[in-house]
């Protein structure tokens, strides 16, 4: 299906100026508004500016989402990632959230979340017995 229109296609109004009522261009020139009255320098530079930056930002990060992804991914030399408090966090997510929303028999998921516990278990044992040997070592 074709949409026509009744009146002339002019696209060059898209491109320079504006059009009045009676069809006659106006302005035209950049700097120009309607009535041919100067835009201000500065307002005019700043606008420039704006769009300036506004490409420069694009072209070094890609899309605001690309951004915000990779400002909320921790970097790999955060030693917080490799601690024993993050590893105990995430087996309990695994066992909390993931677990339950596996498509497995239940029989698996309480294998499975036994086994979870046993590790999140002597993990807290082994920080215990490593804060207490801490205390006496001079």
């Amino acid at each position: 299906m074709r949409v026509t229109s009744e009146r002339p296609h002019d696209d060059t109004r898209l491109r320079s100026g504006t059009v009045n009522h009676a069809g006659e261009r106006v302005g035209g020139h950049v700097g120009e508004i309607e009535g041919g009255k100067p835009v201000d320098p500065e307002r005019q530079a700043d606008f420039a500016r704006a769009v300036e930056d506004s490409q420069a930002r694009r072209q070094q990060g890609g899309t605001l989402r690309e951004r915000v992804e990779r400002l909320a991914q921790p970097s790999p030399s955060d030693p917080s990632l490799y601690g024993n408090e993050r590893s105990i966090e995430l087996l309990q997510h695994v066992t909390e959230v993931v677990l339950p929303g596996m498509d497995v028999s239940p029989e698996i998921a309480d294998l499975a979340a036994q086994l979870i516990n046993e590790e999140v278990t002597q993990r807290l044992e082994w920080a215990a017995r490593r804060a207490e040997a801490e205390e006496y070592e001079p």
